[in-house]
């Protein structure tokens, strides 16, 4: 049976993963957080393409087996949160899961919605709305900043 932790594993031994894992670790924890937050739908995306997830259904124990039918078949899925962690710990071994929930959650708050509007109210400026943000979540590197101001134009166009 396919596992969160061995799915995670073999996801890195596809080339297109293995760049984004290369390149968060690279980066420092937060700011990892920031980019793994960014490709989580691609590396969704990857891991069907690839395969990886080769048994799709499986018995679902929440619901008794009927007589005659036998047990209900669901679609394997992972909690996304958990997901997240474990990616993030491929990149970043030696985090404790406190950091990386902790990164995760600032990663979060640089995407969301006060974010936004933060940015709104710098006048669509790139160096004034990273300065906006740097004050309001110190702990990116610039350049995170700076993507997370991309993001929200590329968004808002």
């Amino acid at each position: 049976m396919i596992t969160p932790k061995n799915l995670t594993a073999k996801l890195r031994s596809v080339p297109q993963a293995k760049s984004i894992f290369d390149k968060m670790a690279e980066l420092p924890l937060w700011d990892a957080a920031y980019l793994l937050l960014r490709s989580e739908f691609l590396l969704n995306m990857i891991e069907f393409d690839a395969g990886l997830r080769n048994a799709p259904f499986v018995e679902d124990t929440a619901v008794p087996p009927k007589p005659l039918i036998g047990p209900r078949r669901t679609i394997l899925r992972f909690n996304p949160h958990e997901m997240m962690v474990l990616r993030l710990k491929a990149a970043h071994p030696a985090a404790t899961d406190a950091c990386l929930l902790e990164a995760i959650e600032a990663a979060r708050e640089l995407q969301s919605q006060k974010a936004w509007k933060l940015m709104m109210d710098a006048d669509f400026s790139r160096a004034r709305s990273a300065t906006t943000l740097q004050e309001e979540w110190p702990g990116f590197e610039q350049k995170t900043y700076e993507l997370a101001y991309h993001d929200f134009r590329v968004a808002n166009r």
